[in-house]
């Protein structure tokens, strides 16, 4: 990880300002490599989703169920793609693919431990998300081991907890609206515009359809970016990242980079 490369200028920044570059970054810069990552991963696992409503017959609670935890799963690829992008690193979707491919049986078993953690805690402890909120950046990102990726994402956010509560609150508010967003613009492209009638039954009739389901999907590279820049932002905060690039421009010299986002 080269501080000095990063394409983003590290320095501390709001919730809202975290959120406001994880939409530019996913709607600019990175959506070429997003898009390429999201046919190969995530078109995938809308199919299953469906394929569990509409071949096998499960209830739309159960494919809620399924499609969060696959999605949760799914993030680890794009914190890896926006981990090597964001500091230069010449990466492709192949490579991206590659370098999370290396590391998925770490992250496997750590994902799984931090679910389990949650399942169990949830009833004692509701907070215990916000806890094990940057379980995929310890695992992927600092690799570390199994059993203690959940306990690094805690100890990660000591003194820092009610930053990392409403970043969880936000980035599950995005989620809900992505969903709500998919679930108008589509039917209103199906029923509105194309003329093709109402192919799906209404979302509040069924608490679930195909077009509210896209949109969460299609959500994952933007909370998975938004959770790296936040987590990236904690990095600042406690490792002064901003100190280290800035006294490393002033040793060689640089002017700070036109092409970097701020």
């Amino acid at each position: 990880m080269n501080l000095a490369h990063s394409r983003v200028v590290l320095r501390r920044r709001t919730i809202a300002e975290v959120l406001d570059l994880a939409a530019h970054l996913c709607a600019s810069q990175a959506l070429s490599l997003y898009f390429r990552l999201a046919l190969v991963v995530l078109l995938p696992c809308y199919a299953i989703c469906l394929a569990l409503r509409y071949v096998l017959d499960w209830p739309w609670l159960a494919v809620w169920v399924v499609a969060l935890l696959l999605t949760s799963l799914l993030q680890g690829v794009f914190t890896v793609a926006a981990g090597r992008w964001l500091f230069s690193e010449t990466l492709g979707g192949r490579e991206a693919l590659a370098a999370f491919g290396k590391q998925l049986g770490r992250y496997l078993g750590a994902w799984l431990v931090s679910r389990g953690i949650l399942a169990i805690s949830t009833v004692l402890y509701p907070l215990a998300a916000t806890r094990l909120l940057f379980v995929h950046e310890a695992s992927l990102l600092e690799q570390a081991p199994l059993l203690r990726a959940s306990s690094r994402s805690s100890r990660f956010i000591q003194g820092r907890a009610d930053r990392a509560f409403v970043m969880w609150l936000g980035l599950g508010a995005v989620q809900i609206v992505c969903a709500v967003l998919a679930e108008i613009l589509c039917d209103g492209l199906i029923d509105g515009v194309l003329q093709l009638g109402e192919l799906f039954p209404p979302i509040h009739q069924e608490l679930g359809s195909p077009y509210a389901l896209l949109g969460l999907v299609l959500s994952v590279p933007y909370v998975a970016t938004a959770r790296f820049l936040m987590y990236t932002d904690l990095r600042t905060r406690r490792d002064g990242w901003d100190i280290q690039v800035r006294f490393m421009s002033i040793a060689a010299g640089e002017q700070p980079s036109l092409g970097v986002v701020r």
